[in-house]
């Protein structure tokens, strides 16, 4: 798998590991992405994510429970 460039990973629908569309990446933050869910946000580490061609998928375990406290933080900072 190539390495992706920092910016690669901006403005990309992003899937769960089955292939469903959970969001668009909006922002990195460290090695956060950030990713808009609807109203919200969520932060998956860089890690979690490979290149699938015009999608990012999330891939081995993580806390969505993580996900979103990282969101909320990145979204209290930036937003408001």
């Amino acid at each position: 798998m190539k390495k992706i460039e920092p910016d690669e990973y901006l403005c990309r629908f992003v899937a769960d590991s089955k292939g469903n569309v959970i969001g668009e990446s909006v922002a990195i933050d460290g090695d956060i992405v950030i990713i808009k869910v609807g109203k919200n946000f969520i932060g998956i580490p860089i890690k979690h994510l490979e290149d699938d061609g015009k999608i990012l998928k999330i891939k081995g375990l993580f806390s969505f429970d993580k996900a979103e406290e990282l969101g909320k933080k990145w979204a209290e900072r930036y937003e408001g």
